[in-house]
């Protein structure tokens, strides 16, 4: 079951590498503004719904700032979905309606229902306008149900296990993490 991967110190760190891996990518290009050099600008995070034992390892999000034009250049993110608080894992997990699953885990997670109802409205509305799944939404070969996002985009991807279908999960959304363009 995807919901045992929120107990998993091991997949978490898989989703740091991940994260190094775009933060390299980004970090070796230059600002999107003004094409001036990079330099570390990380900002503190105080994320919920992981284990314990990598809290530390999750207490940071990886950020650079332009040298020139002071600028950020925030890569793409598997751990983190722009600023919400709950790691993107759990948003992943405990955003479907109607899900008992779903509904149990927010519960565990104490998300506050108003929480959930906003989740579940970016999910139905908000998301559906991007135009991120504007220009993506034709790859899939039948329509994605709208109504059980996101747990019907987590259904379209095939694998041989649910760590694995959950990073091409993340990895697919992982443009709407940020606000700036990563290279």
């Amino acid at each position: 079951m995807c919901h045992a991967l929120l107990q998993d110190p091991v997949f978490f760190r898989f989703l740091l590498r991940i994260d190094i891996e775009f933060a390299t990518k980004t970090r070796q290009g230059r600002c999107p503004q003004c094409e001036g050099p990079l330099h570390c600008g990380d900002y503190p995070r105080k994320p919920r719904g992981l284990p314990a034992s990598v809290l530390e390892e999750y207490s940071s999000r990886f950020s650079f700032t332009c040298g020139r034009c002071d600028k950020r250049a925030t890569p793409f993110s598997v751990r983190f979905f722009g600023r919400r608080v709950y790691v993107a894992v759990a948003l992943m997990l405990a955003s479907p309606p109607s899900a008992t699953p779903a509904q149990r885990l927010a519960d565990e997670l104490g998300i506050p229902v108003r929480t959930m109802a906003c989740w579940r409205t970016w999910w139905n509305r908000d998301f559906l306008r991007t135009p991120f799944w504007q220009s993506t939404c034709e790859r899939f070969q039948t329509p994605v149900p709208s109504q059980r996002l996101p747990g019907s985009l987590l259904e379209r991807f095939a694998a041989d296990s649910d760590s694995r279908r959950m990073e091409l999960l993340l990895r697919f959304v992982a443009p709407l993490s940020t606000r700036t363009v990563s290279r």
